[in-house]
């Protein structure tokens, strides 16, 4: 089995038709293309899959020494940035639901990392404020994030990391093509 994917992802690929019982791309043609390339390419989305999984696993980790999950982080990071934000500011600045973005504040708050302030205009908003506690802890993890960030993308040669970038790019369009009901 290839070290870059788990078992449940080698699995798929053989149920697909797009590697062999030993994890390698089969040869045979299919509509389009020979499998071969189509199976290395599977491969490539598995072992993405796989690398993200631990790459989030690694994350948290490194997060929970400060109590942080990388959702309450990014809220940090968009309260640091936007000060006096309203939590649908900050919600559609992450691409999550309001609610998702109310038990991230509930929970920062708790963590004395963020206030709210109710707006004298409009009772039912409020404007996020970080806190020196908040700030503090964004000041600890910055340092510490970037050398994990470092050390982590340690090895990869300028010219792997462009071809990786591009395609992720291919990747997004596929997705975003298979979002509207394109190929597939």
């Amino acid at each position: 089995m290839n070290s870059l994917l788990d078992h449940k992802h080698t699995l798929l690929l053989e149920h697909a038709g797009l590697s062999d019982a030993h994890g390698s791309s089969t040869d045979s043609d299919i509509a389009g293309g020979s499998a071969g390339a189509v199976g290395n390419n599977a491969e490539l989305v598995m072992a993405l899959l796989h690398t993200a999984s631990r790459i989030d696993r690694a994350c948290a980790a490194q997060l929970a020494a400060f109590e942080l999950t990388e959702g309450r982080l990014s809220v940090l990071l968009v309260t640091a940035r936007h000060p006096g934000a309203t939590p649908a500011f900050i919600a559609d600045s992450l691409g999550v639901t309001r609610a998702a973005v109310t038990s991230l504040l509930d929970g920062l708050e708790r963590q004395a990392y963020i206030m709210r302030r109710s707006s004298a205009s409009d009772r039912r908003s409020s404007s996020i404020e970080l806190t020196q506690s908040g700030s503090a802890a964004l000041e600890r993890i910055a340092p510490l994030y970037g050398d994990w960030l470092t050390a982590l993308s340690r090895g990869i040669a300028p010219t792997d990391a462009r071809a990786t970038l591009a395609a992720l790019d291919a990747l997004h369009r596929n997705l975003d093509a298979l979002d509207a009901g394109g190929a597939r």
